[in-house]
């Protein structure tokens, strides 16, 4: 069992994250660093943990980028701050080919590596991208979260658990994965290949959900099938079927104290 420790917090593995020790992630999209900062001190106060969301940004050069992530870093207190490139290709707004993706990454670590935690990698960019944005975080000492996003399906349950257990082998330091439910029995299978995931490696902390009406239960239940994490938006949800993050926290600590017995 592994935890990922940031700046105090844990993201715990499946064997922890299963009796109910799930952190509470609040992201943030500002078009600029200056909004980046207004929005970052009351997400941090909500939260756990805080999503930047690059993508959201009107400027996304380099020094944009660096620009925003250390507004958001000074307005964070000690809370740790996720940096998350949400391509167009896994619902985000940008439009990047992973070449140009990897090199954005890459420059971020190299230009404010030591401004925020953990970095969100798309492993649909492919090896090439992994390998280089693996050694620029590496070399900065940031982890980086790999992550999948299916925006219009459930795939299989065994193809589900196949990739998070792909991404711990290839040196996730978290998996995640979201899927679009279209029946119950989606959001069901997402916790099932959850569950799978957590048994074949109970080392690599996981973070998982299905979107959308029909996978809010997996936001409120995921820690007892091993997942780490919940996203709760304050403000615009970045992602269809967020709650709002005051009624998941309640919801999280109440599941925490069930599942622990007290």
């Amino acid at each position: 069992m592994a935890d990922l420790l940031l700046r105090g917090v844990a993201l715990a593995a499946p064997a922890r994250a299963g009796a109910g020790v799930c952190r509470l992630i609040v992201p943030v999209q500002a078009g600029d660093a200056a909004a980046a900062a207004a929005l970052t001190g009351p997400a941090a106060a909500a939260g756990d943990l805080v999503e930047l969301r690059l993508d959201a940004l009107a400027d996304r050069s380099p020094a944009g980028l660096a620009a925003a992530v250390r507004a958001a870093r000074a307005a964070a207190g000690q809370a740790p701050l996720l940096v998350t490139m949400r391509t167009a290709r896994e619902g985000g707004a940008a439009d990047l080919c992973p070449t140009a993706y990897a090199e954005a990454l890459a420059a971020l670590c190299r230009d404010a590596g030591d401004a925020f935690d953990l970095l969100d990698f798309e492993v649909s960019a492919g090896v090439e991208a992994r390998a280089a944005v693996q050694a620029a975080a590496a070399a900065v000492g940031v982890p980086v979260l790999f992550s999948r996003h299916f925006f219009r399906e459930t795939p299989p349950t065994g193809v589900m658990a196949d990739l998070l257990t792909e991404m711990a082998d290839d040196g996730a330091a978290v998996a995640k994965l979201a899927v679009m439910p279209s029946e119950p029995d989606d959001a069901a299978r997402l916790l099932e290949a959850t569950a799978l995931a957590a048994s074949r490696r109970p080392e690599t902390p996981l973070l998982t959900m299905a979107m959308g009406p029909a996978g809010t239960i997996t936001r409120l239940c995921g820690a007892a099938f091993g997942c780490c994490a919940s996203f709760g938006a304050q403000g615009a949800a970045s992602a269809p079927g967020q709650p709002a993050a005051p009624a998941l926290r309640a919801a999280l600590a109440a599941l925490e104290t069930a599942l622990q017995g007290n």
